[in-house]
């Protein structure tokens, strides 16, 4: 936040600075500008946005005042190496570097593909030891652990050193377990990422006998790890406020429950991708003893996590502060698989149906995305239902979203499964994403959606009804008869039949959004959808057109073409971006 208002400050401050350049220029009192007659203080905030080596690079000894101020104390320097030789790089360390270490505030070494890496290259030269008595960001990408261990042994020596990153070169095995004491024994650090691309699971921790607990409050453990793995390096972290990690695997041992130091400052905690069990994770939960606020966690082969409503007496009885929760339980499909999918589908709509959840106004939804199915809980956040104020939100929402839905025939017979589970699930929102979907596989699927509230289709691609086969215009009159839908918004609409056809179908429609690939047409667009609801669509009440190219003079244009109708409804139009929005009062 300090951050943001000072960028604000430095903005405002050089926005004054040229408008009174400008001033003089038009009174004629000068005749010309240049970069030094700004004053000192806009020079320092635009500095604050270029890299030191550059800043010497270009001003130096260009005149005695630009030479004083970027040797002033009071400038204090970013520097970022990704050079290009080792020859650079070594110039950087000779010239910028080791003479200015006391102003340096942020240090960002990379090393990727070079051999030997140049980030051992700035080591040979530079030890980041207590003379850097400013520095507070230190990034290391694609070090090795034996250069690392060093370095970590100075870095003790820095006073104001609060934000760490590192990423250790890949393929290398080291076990993690002696970094992370070395990492913790900093005095001042706040934020850690620790980053490696392998998933060895070395992480033996040592516990030392009067260990001086880490002032770090945001852990991000971007490798892989076990519940077991995490309890032990969390000992280390009694401040911690969040908590992020990448992968955890099953400890494939009894969950070792010896953190003797709870997390009382616990927020939020993240787990991108977890594949232990619920027991694992329950014991961990209880473990922590930490008052959560947010939970993001996604579950991969545990189907544990869907029985017996674990998750909700989890949350009740160990996280009764969690304001957001985050679920995702990844399955694949398979050919040979076996598990009922009706079965699955209701251990999960079980978990999700009770009060606790409705309560919360958590939504749950399915996913297919090609040939895996996520079955998911997500807070309520706005989506394009209700981008309105005049959609009233149903805090009931039960999702299925669709994918990437060029099927194959495995995909296909998944979704046939699903639609007879569809009975109890009561979906209520229906979202195709990805490519276009053909009108019997559409038509097909809305049949067994009795439920299904807004739909919406990212790229509608429909013909006509006249060329319709029999055995779907038998499906288009059942869905016709059926539907309840309210909601509909189509991406990508080219073609007035497109629009047609949901109209045709969806009588109900109280909004309509069209997400239009150009503004060609779009009066047309309004015209029809005018002439509609006179007639098919009598309750449309808010209309939303997104134009690529969309202005003021398109806003007047539609207001012509709805002004042209002979009618007695208010109305008001509206332009946000390229967003067109009408709302009528019936």
């Amino acid at each position: 936040m300090n951050q943001i208002k000072r960028q604000q400050s430095s903005s405002q401050s050089i926005d004054v600075e040229m408008k009174t350049l400008q001033t003089r220029l038009s009174d004629g009192s000068t005749s010309y500008t240049c970069f030094e007659n700004l004053s000192n203080e806009v020079l320092y905030e635009i500095f604050e946005y270029l890299d030191a080596c550059d800043i010497y690079e270009s001003f130096s000894n260009l005149n005695i005042c630009l030479q004083n101020l970027i040797s002033s104390s009071s400038l204090l320097l970013r520097i970022k190496l990704v050079p290009e030789s080792k020859h650079l790089l070594e110039d950087h360390c000779q010239h910028v570097i080791i003479p200015n270490s006391h102003r340096i505030l942020s240090l960002h070494l990379a090393s990727y593909s070079t051999d030997p890496p140049l980030i051992d290259t700035f080591f040979n030269h530079c030890t980041i030891d207590g003379s850097f008595l400013r520095l507070e960001s230190i990034i290391l990408k694609g070090i090795k652990t034996e250069k690392l261990l060093a370095t970590l042994f100075y870095l003790k020596s820095l006073p104001r050193l609060f934000s760490l990153t590192i990423s250790i070169k890949a393929n290398d095995y080291y076990d993690l377990g002696n970094i992370y004491p070395l990492i913790f024994s900093l005095p001042a650090l706040k934020y850690n990422r620790l980053s490696r691309s392998i998933h060895a699971r070395e992480i033996n921790i040592p516990r030392v006998i009067n260990q001086k607990f880490s002032t770090i409050q945001y852990l991000i453990i971007d490798h892989t790890c076990t519940f077991t793995q995490l309890n032990s390096i969390l000992h280390y972290t009694p401040q911690l406020r969040h908590l992020y990690c990448d992968l955890v695997m099953d400890s494939k041992e009894e969950f070792k429950n010896d953190l003797s130091m709870k997390l009382p400052h616990l927020k939020s905690l993240y787990i991108q991708q977890s594949e232990a069990s619920f027991d694992e994770f329950e014991m961990f939960i209880k473990t922590i003893s930490s008052p959560l606020q947010i939970l993001n966690i996604s579950v991969f082969w545990g189907e544990d996590f869907l029985d017996d409503n674990g998750c909700e007496r989890l949350i009740k009885k160990y996280m009764p502060q969690l304001e957001k929760f985050s679920f995702h339980f990844n399955q694949i499909i398979h050919d040979d698989f076996t598990k009922d999918l009706i079965d699955l589908s209701n251990g999960f709509i079980n978990q999700v149906s009770s009060p606790f959840w409705i309560e919360r106004k958590w939504f749950r939804g399915i996913i297919i995305d090609s040939e895996n199915i996520v079955f998911s809980i997500h807070p309520y956040r706005k989506e394009w239902i209700d981008l309105h104020e005049h959609t009233k939100s149903d805090h009931r929402i039960m999702q299925l979203i669709i994918m990437n839905n060029q099927f194959t025939e495995l995909t296909w017979r998944f979704i046939k499964k699903l639609k007879r589970a569809s009975k109890a699930i009561h979906f209520t929102h229906l979202d195709i994403e990805g490519g276009s979907m053909c009108i019997h596989m559409l038509l097909d699927i809305l049949s067994s959606l009795p439920n299904i509230k807004s739909l919406k289709l990212s790229s509608p691609s429909i013909f006509s009804l006249k060329s319709l086969p029999i055995e779907d215009t038998k499906n288009y009159l059942s869905v016709l008869a059926i539907n309840k839908i309210t909601q509909v918004k189509l991406g990508q609409a080219t073609e007035e039949q497109e629009i047609q056809f949901f109209i045709n179908l969806c009588p109900h429609i109280q909004y309509l959004g069209v997400d239009c690939m150009s503004d060609t047409g779009v009066p047309s667009l309004m015209k029809l959808i005018l002439m509609n609801r006179r007639t098919r669509i009598p309750n449309l009440c808010y209309l939303c057109f997104i134009i690529p190219m969309a202005d003021d003079n398109m806003v007047r244009s539609l207001a012509k073409v709805i002004d042209s109708e002979i009618t007695i409804d208010k109305y008001t139009i509206q332009r946000s971006g390229n967003k067109i929005s009408v709302h009528w009062t019936l």
